[in-house]
């Protein structure tokens, strides 16, 4: 059957539309019922479609509102797990380290799970900072004794710190001093077997990352390679952070579609002329989801493996792989294993720029006469361009709406960042392949502290360029809207105005 229009070619968009709606619903009625009166609505809704099998139509948006009802059952249900009852006063429990600890000041900040306190709950930890605390590592059980506190904002900040932990499902906060904890053997049974992996994984990380140490990076070269490859970004300075928020190369920082691609393409090589077999498709797929939790599974890692899992299958099928339905596939994956996860800065600006790029990139590239694309040097400074301008139209309005930032160097920024990051992954591989050949893994250990050093001062320097970025931009939620309505509205337009142009030739 011939699809009646160009959005019936990617049906699981229109579901993910309909889970967000459902999400945001969810969000803002928290409270008037219960997940499990969602549940059975959804249920109810969901068995509906199979009374009204001989209307195509009504089966299709019944299915589409069960996803609604869906997206309300499962955020009512993780808005209950992170705003369950804290028990009042100081209290004994028994915890485990999930994530990586990060001394700042007087303070060690992590992420703990305590195990004994009823049904497992994340709780956002500041250890009085010392020699006990600062050898923490994931995975570590403790025994303490603190006050866990519901979140709370900062009355000298306009950041809505509540409403960010509890997104981010910690259900409490709490500051343990120095002679209120210790070591001890926790068991882990009452976690996730995703929690349990997560946890080994990043223990491993860790182990990666004081090998990296231990070849002779230091300084904020360490800190990019470390955060490039292995998602840990502690120890960059506020300063170097800054300029690459400024410069608008920040993500390259963060593990995304662009680092997971390189590793692909890599993995593919190493098949050569099978790259394309299934059983070399499954091996590439599994070390990606292996990489993606050693490094924590973040957001934007997932949704790119995820993407990387439906293009791999589906070319080994031989079909259009469309990406905007790629997209939604993973998009609905994410969102359905963590709805809150929506309202997480990093997915939204993961998602847009993607979409962005999916949808804007070709008709940038086009704009190049034929003649010039033929050109190799040429064609791959116009795709890299086109890239870049189709990504910032999805990230622009959201640094803008949450930071007050517009970046106006992000193209120049991006001929910097794109290229070097680009040989840091390949040369970081290189270095973890050629362990045995010492002399060799040196070399190119200096070869990467150079080009780390090139980026790091490219960067700066864009940074520190007179207008290098716009300050002070507030727009609220509605005007945000209205900018991605306008984006869209004039890529309508365009399509349409081409259009007609042919059918006049």
């Amino acid at each position: 059957m011939k699809p009646n229009g160009q959005i019936q070619l990617y049906p699981v968009l229109r579901l993910a539309v309909f889970l967000v709606a459902g999400i945001v619903v969810g969000e803002q009625s928290y409270g008037l019922l219960s997940a499990a009166v969602w549940f059975a609505v959804f249920a109810v809704v969901l068995l509906s479609a199979f009374f009204v099998k001989k209307s195509c139509l009504w089966q299709t948006a019944i299915l589409f509102f069960s996803f609604f009802f869906l997206g309300v059952c499962i955020t009512t249900y993780s808005l209950d797990k992170v705003n369950a009852e804290m028990p009042e006063g100081r209290v004994g429990y028994s915890a485990v380290v999930v994530s990586k600890p990060e001394a700042r000041g007087k303070v060690v900040r992590c992420d703990i799970v305590v195990t004994d306190c009823g049904r497992p709950f994340k709780v956002r930890a500041a250890f009085f900072r010392d020699k006990r605390s600062e050898r923490l590592r994931p995975g570590d059980g403790i025994t303490a004794c603190s006050v866990l506190e519901k979140p709370r904002n900062y009355a000298a900040s306009d950041f809505d710190y509540r409403r960010y932990l509890l997104y981010h499902g910690v259900a409490a906060i709490t500051y343990i001093y120095i002679d209120d904890w210790r070591g001890a053997a926790v068991s882990m049974e009452g976690l996730s077997y995703v929690g349990r992996t997560k946890i080994a994984a990043l223990r491993f990380r860790d182990d990666l990352l004081d090998a990296f140490g231990s070849l002779g990076v230091s300084g904020q070269e360490y800190a990019i390679l470390a955060a490039m490859s292995l998602g840990e970004r502690v120890a960059i300075s506020d300063e170097l952070n800054d300029d690459y928020a400024v410069s608008g190369a920040l993500h390259v920082l963060s593990l995304s579609g662009l680092h997971l691609s390189i590793i692909y393409a890599m993995l593919s090589l190493v098949f050569f002329r099978r790259r394309n077999s299934v059983a070399a498709q499954v091996l590439i797929i599994c070390a990606i989801w292996a990489y993606v939790f050693i490094v924590g599974l973040p957001v934007s890692a997932v949704r790119s493996a995820i993407m990387l899992t439906v293009y791999s299958f589906v070319t080994l099928l031989n079909r259009n792989s469309m990406s905007l339905n790629t997209l939604a596939v993973a998009a609905v994956a994410l969102l359905v294993a963590n709805p809150l996860d929506f309202y997480d800065v990093g997915f939204q600006l993961s998602f847009m720029s993607v979409a962005c790029i999916v949808v804007f990139y070709r008709p940038l590239y086009l704009l190049l006469p034929q003649a010039a694309r033929d050109v190799t040097v040429v064609r791959w400074l116009w795709q890299m361009t086109a890239v870049s301008v189709a990504a910032q139209l999805g990230a622009a309005p959201l640094v803008a709406y949450y930071f007050g930032r517009v970046s106006c160097y992000f193209l120049l920024s991006n001929f910097v960042v794109i290229p070097a990051s680009t040989v840091i992954l390949y040369g970081v591989v290189l270095v973890v392949a050629l362990n045995w050949w010492a002399w060799l893994q040196a070399l190119l250990v200096k070869l990467l502290v150079v080009v780390v050093s090139f980026m790091n001062a490219g960067v700066t320097f864009i940074a520190s360029l007179p207008g290098s970025s716009i300050e002070g931009v507030s727009i609220n939620l509605v005007q945000l809207a209205m900018v991605y309505v306008m984006i869209f509205t004039v890529y309508v337009l365009s399509f349409y105005l081409r259009k007609m142009r042919w059918n006049r030739v």
